[in-house]
Parts: C-alpha cells; structure tokens; sequence
C-alpha cells in the first residue's frame, strides 16, 4: 500500500497555505494498492496548548479519503496520517499500520511514510486578519542606517564633542576624527570594550541626505537605536526617551520625520526593550545619572524592573554584563514602554511610523502583543517588526512554542531565512532545488500578510557586508579582529561580487517582502563581521563603487513597475542544480517568472509554462515567442537572469492598426503666401496627398503656443492651441472678436458656452495668465506684482485683465473648431493624427502659475528643481532643461487630477498620442535649480498607477511611448505592462542596416524622427563619407527596406519620403536658435506622390483607396503625365508672382 500527500498541491490541501482564522481546510491523502481488507485512515492533529484529535477520513470514490478541517482560532495546526488494517477478515488478525507525514527536517511539501507513530508534521498556520494594512511598508523600499557612520552635519564635530568631554564612569569615549579611519575595538583583557569610537554621524547628516534616499527609491528608514547610550550602537540603552545628544535632539528626530515624510519616506526605528545598559539611568552601574538605579540600592525603584540573583548578580542578554535584562512583568517597565507618554506612545506621536523589536525571542508574548496595541492604538497603519532568526512562524524559544505571525503579535519579521537561502545558492552551498524548498517553506508557513510584511535584507549590522560575502570573502576565524574593518576584495573578486549582486539583488526586488537595503551597500562598501560591517559611508564628492547603485536602482525598477512582484504569491521550481526560478501570480491575474542562472561558466537553455499569450523579458527587452505547446524558450548566459513578463495582447492600449504614416509638422506644410504652413487649406491638401499615397497616420509635433524660440515642446501652456497655426493672423482674429462680440457673442454663441464649460479648468487660468502677459509687456511672471502673483478666479474680472480675458478665451475656441475641422477631414479619408505631448511644461506658462503645489517650486513660486539629463559622451556637464520637475507624491495625493486633464485633452484633440520622455514616468532626472547637470539624480516617477487611472478613466489608450535613451528593465517593465507600443529609430540600431532591418515586436519603426538628422543625411555622414547623392540612394534603399519589414506600423519624417539631406532638420538638440523652420515645398511632395504610393501598396501597407490602383502601363504612362502637370503647377502656384492669397 502506498499513501501520497502533497501539502503543495490542491488535490490534497485547499487553500494553500497558511489561512485566515474562521476557514475551512480540505486535506486529502491518496491510497494505492490499498488492503482488501477494511482500511481505517485518520487524521491526527496537534495544536499547541491544545493537543491531540483524531478525525476519521471519509474515502471519495476516487482512491482519496478526505477531511474538512475547521480552523477556527489562530494557531499552528500540525498533522499527519494513520492507518490501520486487518491481515485478513478475522478480527483477531493482526493489524498493520502505516503512517505518513512530512519528509524530514521540513513541516510541508510531498509526504514520507513511516513504520513508526510519532513522525514529523504538516503545518497549517492560522492567522486573525489585519484590515488596516501598513501598505506605505509593504509597497515601498526600505533602507537600514546604522547612525553614527552614516552622515555628520555642519555642527557635528562641536556636538559630539561636547557629549563626549561630559565628565562620566565606565568604559572611555573618544571622538574619531577621520571619517574614513577603519573601525576597531579597543577592548580589555576580559573581551569587554575599554573604548567606543564615535565619528559623529547625525540625524541632521540623516536629514540631508533624504533626497539622495528618494531618488534611490527609499520608502521606509530603518534606524539602529537613536537613544541616549554609552556604545556607538546603541543597544545599551541609556534613556528611552532621549535622543543621544551626540546624534542631535528631539527637535532633530521631529524635522527628520517631517522632511522625511515630504519625500514619501517613514521612519521606522528601533526597539531595544529585552536589556539596557548597565550605565544607564534606569540601572546606573557607575552613578553617571542623578537618583539611585537598580544596581546602586536594593530600595531604588528601578530594582524590581531587572532580575537580580541573591548574590547580588544579575540577567543579563547572553553574559554581557553591560545590558542587564529587564524584568518584563515589573509594572515599572511597562509603564515605561507602554503608558501613556511611554516609549511607544512618545516616539510614535513624535513621527516615527513603525518599530523593530530587537531580539523578539527574548521578549513575552504579552509584551510584544501589548507593544502592537498601543502602536496601532497610535497610528492604525503602523508596522511592528521582530528580529527572528528563524522561520518566525514555528519559532520555539526557550522550549516555549511561539505565536509571532498569528496576528496579535508582529506583523513580520527580519527575512535571515531568505538571506541565507540567496547567499548558500549563488556560492554554491545548496542546489538549486534545496532554495526552492526554502522558498517553498516561507511561501507555505507564513500568511500572505506576513509574507508581504517580511524584511527582506542581504545586509545589516549583525553580518558581513554582502560585497565581502558574494566576493568570496575569508574566514574570519583565521583573521585579526582588527582586519575586519581592513580586509578587501581584489579587483576581481569584487567583479565577481558584482555579478552576483546583480543576482542578488533582483531575487531582493522579486520576493514576496518588501527589500532592505543596508546603508553603504549601494557604494559597494566591503567590511566583514561587526565592526567591519561599521565603516562611514562616503561622503558627497567622495570616490566610491557606481555599479552597486546602479544595479539597485535597476532591480527595483522592475518591482516598481510590475505589480504582482508585490502583490502576488510565489511558486518556485528548479532547473537541474544551478537555475532557480519562481513564477510571481496574483488576484489581477497578472503573472511573471524570474530565473537566475548562478553558474559562473556554463550557459542554460530552459523552458518555461507560457501564462500569458505574450511574453517579455524585461531584463534584455526581449519578446519571447509563445511554442505551439503553450511554453516560452529562455537562453541564460552565466550570471544570467531574466524575468519574464506575461500579458495579454492588450493591457492599458488601445490596439495600434497597421501600416504607415508621416511625420510632418503644421509649420513644415507648404502655403502660398510664405508663411509657415498653417490649419485650413494647407493642411487639408498636405492630407489629400497622404490619401493619394496610401499612408494611415500623421504625425504631427505638440500644437500647444510655443516659446520664444518657436519649439513646440516648451510654451505658456500644456492645453492651450498655438492661434499662429491658423489661417488667419492675429490681428484679422481680433477684429473677427470685435464682430463677433458685436453680433451676440457668447450670449447667442451656444457651441463657444459649451466650449468654455468643458474647458474651464485650464482656460480661465490661462486666458488670465496672457493677460497678465500682454499687461506687463511679456516680462516672466516671477516679475509681476506681488497681486498677480498668484491664481485666483477673481482675476477675471479686474478691469485691466477682462477684455484680454476674453480675447483670449474666444482665439482658444477658434483654434479648437480649426482643430476639429481638420481631424474630421483627415478622418473622412481614413487618415489617423498622431499627437505629441510632452512630459514637462514651461516655467513661465500657465500650468506652473496656476499649480505651483504640483511642480518643484518654491514659496515664491520659482523652481527648486528643473528636468535635464545626466552627463555623457556629448554633453560632459549634462543637460539642465529649464523645467520645472513634478512633485508626483503631491500629484498622487490629487488623484492625478492635472495629468487626466491633460491626458484626457490629448485624447480629444488626435486619435493617438506619442508620449514625449516616456523614460520620466518611471524615473527622472532631477537637478537643483541654479547647478550643473553634473550634480543631478533620478528620482522614481509615477510609473503604471497614473496609466491605470486614466485607463479607468478614458478607457483603453491610444499612446505611443517614446522610449528613446538608457532602457532600464524598470522601463521595459513598464512599457510592458501597459502595452503601449514603443518607437525603433533606424538611426540608433546597434548592428549595420544596411545588411537587412529587423523589426522589433511591440515597436514602431522610425525612419528617423525630427530630433536626429534625416536618414539622407545619416546615410551621407556615416556610410557614404560624405556623398549626398550616395547617401540619398542608400536612405531610399532603406526606406524600402524599413517598408518591407514586419513591423506594424512604420513612420517616416516628411524628409525622408522626399529624400532630403540634413539642410532640411528640423531641429538640433541642444541648439536654441535655428530650429523648427524647415518648409516642405509643394512641388516636392506631388513629385513623391506616385512613387510613394507604390512603394507602399509593393510593401504592403498602402491604405485607403490608393490600395486598390493597379500600376498597369496604361496607367503607369498617364500617371506620369498627371505628374508632370501637378508639379509644374504646384511650382507655378509657389512661384513669388503667384500672389499670397491662400485659397
């Protein structure tokens, strides 16, 4: 007979898992080749203080016998299995047993039979529900900082000297001034520290330093202790309700909290409450505080708060005499921690969000659940941790069975478990499938909330620094103490430790848990155990290890932008020893799979179950085919990792339909009169022509009011129509408004009243911020008087703005209905506009007057950070932009108000929109205003939340992303996940294009676009050294050629359909004059018309009606002749005695 047991699978246990107090668990076990006689198969279980039960199963039917087990209170339940059965029918026969229960060593996963009762358990772990979740913790990013090595401040060097110089007893101080000096301990023949060193880091240093943490992604500071103490760390605490005066003061600890929590970061701190240091004021060995402390007098009333033998001696933690226990059931003590100006209820009401029990296991269960009550008594959405060691939800501690993870008490603990698992697989230790089985365990015995709870670190004060470890760093046995600090990797080692920190770190980012990063891990400090895992961190300015950050940032942009990494359960599985994997699912059904390949030498070929019908790996931007059997083929180089990203076809897009377009802005189009070309008759017969050719789509730059320099991405408003793109000039607008008001205007004008009421928002402020302009002759607003300083309705009706106003407001709508009149005609023909909008607004623009609370400005509204990119090969000192960046935290909290608007406008206005810097919705690059791009940094964006939004809103999105530049996998995740297709410039393909184009899935291929040379021009530069006319002949080849691909939709700058070299650019980054002038010339364009027309139906992707010419001979010679007359007629038209009325 054989029994078969899987806690994993839901043919013998549903759910899965841990469960909620109140469920109904289903546990099933399968006989094969049972008995023929009469088969009895219990269920045992065993619940702490509860004890045994046992339940008769009742067989299906189908080789199964089943129990409903009722989980009624939070506990864990333990069970096995065991039959019995009768040799034969007799009942004096002798009977048989078998049992079955979890293999060895392991409390889940497939069953064991034994031939003896007392077998190991299955675990089930019953939890109560939390409702109000610590979600600002479990979505965020943590960071731990050991605060005397962290930062100084300006004051440091007087302020910790002045703690130190205090007359006092014990073990000396002193004060170490240079900050890069290794740290050792001075200690005394018995081992105990005679010195502690401080370097003087602050909260203050903390404080400054936050925005660095905010670009880094940092949600949460842990901080080791930060009460007054003898030690450098701390753990010795000397007053709880006191700021070590050598880190600052409680004022100090407030504004930390407060600038912290501007930036969207919490404050977690950290609890020592099992011990205090002898020299402290509640034990006061060595009479450094005033009254008597417990060790002082037998009658001091500190004496019953600690556990003094007969012999005078007492508790201490682990032998140390310096950190008496605390006597946790003295009323004193409690009073202390939990009263109402205790510990938790003073430091919590000061700022702090969260706590980290240290050495949880030393404390009672009462405490610990007394500490969470009052906690969330304080902050309902508070976080309480415990330091454990183990598997925190079957932790016995002191032969006492303890209940952490069952609700009442923590809400998670310090993740050792899955750092040692991470740690013993990339070195090798444990296979692959024996980490599997680690992740396993975790996945089972902690409840989802717990789990989604766990501080997952790689680093922390109590072990090596992680560089030291993935370096393959010594045995520290056979070194000096004072080497700790001293010892480093070579310069191989340490790319070596890199490789596997890259590994590392992205199975950091896509646990289940929120990662926690240990300060000074992302500058690749090294350091082995305490106190070399102590050093400073490098100062700003100083030299220090860039690839560690980068690869954090990187990692965690992946959680960032892909959901269930947070949310979702995890499921792991094993390829041969050397390839862990584990697929991410959650309710949404969104689904990934991470793999990491720890071979150093040897390459890996795996394939996985497709969940989705499309795949991408967002770590190499790669599509992944989904096989005919359903599964995706992944190619791992050594050190190689991937996460594949499943989704459907369509996420947050609206579909993209195949074929071609142009880009061509409105100014680019021929007129007659010689002015840049404009809406009306231009515009509709540049339309006509893309019609005749067979294109789909016009693309066309922002047309929003432009600046001083005529660039459509920079202006006085992100809504407002640019009124010179009107037939009509400004002055003939005006005097249409004079008529107009004199015939009624809005008072018998129902379609303009619609106008303005659909429009409110953004067109009051901005008609009243063009008065103001036209007022003050243009100046910038930050020099207007103080009265229009601000936005307010009122100024509407002052009477040196209201006339303006309402010009204002009336040019607005006679763009919108020119704006219409064109869409409605280049939809008639089947013709798609593309728009553009880009990512920043001006300064001096109505968007930043009117909301200041939603840019980086200051109290007197001028900007405080500005848009720009960091330093490169072209630009040394970076780019600095001028715009004002976005304050998404405050963004967020508005519900994205402004950007729905602003999307919501964009989708009316084109029938898609290109979204301009795609890259800034995932990270930016932000840089004080008034320095050098050089001292900028990136700060996370808003990511998928604001698409989701205005999915709900607006419905599926028709947004092309433009996703040029440094594609991190945080970025491909994004994109990715909301589906929107990205733009393939030819010009910045890494191989030759002229051997063959190859077209990227989910990507839009550019011939060019309007910020690069034209593809003529490209070809002259670098391929034809300096040939026009080869490289006019070679750009034509790969027109056809990028035509030919399979690409959905290929684009193409109006230049490169005409075959024109680099004169005739659009624009030149970083070049403020000269741009955004090039005109097409009509007589060009009717020459194209034919010749495009069946290049595109010979590729095809012709559209419309020029789909469906037949390019006979016949038709071919009166083609040509029909040409030849379009062309000397559109020359003659365009002629300087053609007269400059346009028709």
């Amino acid at each position: 007979m054989k029994l078969i047991h899987n806690s994993r699978e839901p043919e013998y246990r549903t759910p899965f898992g841990a469960v909620r107090a109140g469920s109904t668990v289903t546990i099933a076990v399968r006989v094969e080749e049972p008995p023929a006689t009469q088969l009895a198969v219990i269920l045992r279980t065993w619940v702490d203080g509860g004890g045994e039960r046992l339940h008769p199963m009742i067989p299906d039917g189908e080789g199964r016998y089943v129990y409903q087990l009722k989980c009624s209170r939070p506990a864990n339940i333990w069970y096995s299995f065991h039959t019995a059965w009768h040799e034969n029918e007799s009942e004096e026969s002798d009977v048989h047993h078998l049992h079955l229960g979890a293999p060895q060593g392991h409390t889940g996963g497939e069953g064991v039979m034994y031939d003896y009762t007392e077998v190991p358990s299955f675990q089930i772990s019953v939890y109560e529900h939390r409702a109000i979740r610590p979600s600002w913790y479990e979505r965020g990013m943590v960071y731990q900082i050991f605060p005397d090595r962290y930062r100084r401040d300006e004051h440091w060097h007087e302020r910790t000297e002045a703690a130190l110089d205090k007359p006092r007893h014990g073990a000396r101080r002193r004060l170490v001034e240079d900050w890069w000096e290794p740290p050792v301990y001075e200690r005394n023949e018995d081992g105990s520290i005679a010195c502690w060193d401080f370097y003087g880091g602050s909260l203050k240093g903390i404080e400054e330093d936050l925005p660095r943490l905010a670009e880094l992604g940092i949600t949460a500071i842990y901080l080791n202790p930060i009460f007054e103490a003898t030690s450098n760390h701390r753990y010795d605490t000397a007053d709880y309700l006191k700021i070590d005066p050598i880190l600052g003061t409680e004022d100090d600890f407030r504004e930390l909290c407060q600038a912290a929590e501007k930036l969207g970061i919490s404050i977690i701190l950290d609890g020592v409450f099992n011990h205090t240091g002898d020299d402290s004021l509640y034990f006061n060995r060595y009479g450094n505080y005033p009254g008597e402390g417990a060790w002082q007098s037998e009658d001091s009333p500190w004496r019953g708060a600690y556990e003094f033998n007969e012999d005078g001696t007492y508790k201490c933690w682990w032998g140390v005499a310096n950190m008496p226990d605390f006597n946790l059931n003295s009323p004193l003590v409690r009073d202390l921690l939990l009263g109402e100006d205790g510990v938790i209820r003073h430091w919590t009401r000061a700022g702090a969000r969260g706590w980290r029990l240290d050495v949880a296991d030393e404390l009672t269960e009462e405490l610990i659940a007394d500490i969470k009550r009052v906690l969330l008594d304080e902050k309902p959405d508070g976080l309480l941790l415990g330091e454990v060691w183990e598997d925190a939800s079957n932790k016995i501690s002191y032969g006492q069975p303890r209940h952490y993870l069952q609700g009442a008490e923590l809400d998670s603990a310090m993740n050792y478990p899955f750092r040692s698992m991470v740690i013993d697989f990339l070195m090798g230790n444990i296979t692959a499938g024996e980490a599997a089985e680690v992740i396993w365990s975790l996945a089972e015995n902690y409840p989802p909330e717990a789990l989604a709870c766990c501080l997952n670190l790689l680093g922390s004060h109590d072990r090596p620094r992680i560089a030291s470890v993935l370096g393959g760093g010594p045995d520290e046995s056979k070194l000096p103490e004072e080497e700790r600090g001293r010892w480093r990797l070579t310069p191989e080692a340490m790319g070596l430790a890199k490789a596997r920190f890259w590994l590392a770190t992205l199975m950091q980012m896509t646990f289940p848990g929120v990662p926690s990063i240990y300060y000074g891990d992302e500058y690749g400090l090294e350091g082995l155990s305490d106190p070399g895992n102590r050093r400073g961190l490098p100062r700003p300015g100083d030299p220090h290890e860039y690839d560690m950050e980068t690869i954090i940032k990187n990692a965690s942009g992946v959680r960032r932008e892909l959901p269930v990494m947070i949310d979702g359960s995890i499921e792991p599985f094993a390829v041969g020893d050397d390839v862990l994997g584990y697929t991410r699912k959650n309710a949404a059904g969104e689904a990934a799979t991470v793999l990491i390949n720890r071979s150093q030498c040897s390459e890996q070929d795996v394939r996985i179950p497709a969940l989705g019908p499309c795949a991408t790996d967002v770590v190499s931007g790669a599509e992944l085919p989904v096989a005919e059997d359903g599964t995706v083929g992944v190619h791992l180089w050594p050190f190689g990792s991937a996460v594949i990203s499943f989704h459907a076809d369509e996420r947050l897009q609206k579909p993209l339909e195949p074929g071609a377009g142009v880009v061509c802005h409105i100014t680019s189009l021929p007129t007659q009169d010689g002015r840049p070309g404009t809406l009306g008759a231009p515009v509709k017969r540049f339309i006509d022509h893309l019609a005749a050719m067979g294109f789909r789509y016009w693309q066309v730059l922002p047309v929003n009011p432009t600046d001083l320099f005529n660039s459509p991405y920079a202006g006085p408003s992100a809504f407002a129509g640019n009124i010179d793109l009107l037939p009509e000039t400004e002055a003939e607008l005006r005097a249409d408004y004079v008529r107009w008001e004199a015939a009624g205007g809005a008072g018998t004008d129902i379609a303009y009243r619609d106008y303005v009421a659909e429009q409110r928002a953004w067109l009051e402020p901005y008609c009243a911020f063009m008065a103001i302009k036209k007022l003050t002759g243009g100046v910038s607003r930050h020099e207007w008087p103080a009265e229009f300083q601000t936005w307010k309705p009122a100024l509407l009706t002052d009477r040196r703005l209201a006339k303006e106003a309402h010009v204002q407001s009336y040019l607005q709508y006679r763009f919108e209905l020119a704006w219409q009149d064109v869409m409605g005609y280049a939809n008639a023909q089947g013709i798609q506009v593309i728009g553009d909008i880009p990512m920043y607004v001006s300064d001096d623009s109505a968007d930043a007057w009117a909301h200041p609370e939603l840019f980086s400005l200051d109290r007197d509204g001028r900007p405080t950070e500005i848009a720009g990119a960091p330093p490169d090969n072209f630009a040394p000192d970076g780019q600095v932009w001028g715009n004002p960046t976005y304050r998404w935290p405050v963004n967020r909290a508005e519900g994205y108000t402004w950007w729905l608007a602003r999307l919501r406008r964009a989708t009316r206005i084109y029938d898609r929109v290109r979204l301009d810097h795609f890259l800034g919705f995932h990270n930016y690059f932000s840089i004080p205003a008034g320095r050098p791009g050089s001292e900028g940094r990136w700060v996370p964006g808003p990511g998928k939340e604001l698409f989701e939004r205005a999915r709900a809103e607006i419905g599926p999105l028709p947004f092309i992303a433009e996703d040029l530049g440094v594609l991190t996998p945080g970025v491909r995740a994004l994109v990715s996940d909301c589906g929107f297709p990205g733009m393939d410039v030819l010009l910045f393909e890494d191989y030759d294009i002229r051997q063959g184009i190859f077209a990227k899935p989910g990507k839009i291929l550019y011939t060019s676009t309007h910020d690069t040379a034209t593809l003529a021009g490209f070809c002259t530069s670098s391929f034809c050294g300096g040939d026009e006319t080869a490289g006019a002949e070679l750009a034509e080849k790969l027109v056809h050629d990028a035509l030919d691909t399979d690409a959905e939709l290929v684009m193409m700058p109006l230049q490169d359909v005409l075959g024109l070299g680099d004169d005739c650019r659009m624009n030149v980054p970083g070049v403020a004059e000269g741009n955004w002038a090039w005109q097409a010339r009509e007589e060009d364009i009717v020459a194209a018309e034919r010749s495009t027309a069946r290049l595109l139906r010979a590729t095809g992707r012709s559209f419309g009606e020029a789909a469906l010419v037949e390019d006979d001979d016949e038709a071919v010679e009166a083609a040509d002749a029909a040409e030849a007359a379009a062309i000397a007629a559109a020359a003659a038209a365009n002629s300087p005695a053609a007269g400059t009325a346009e028709a």
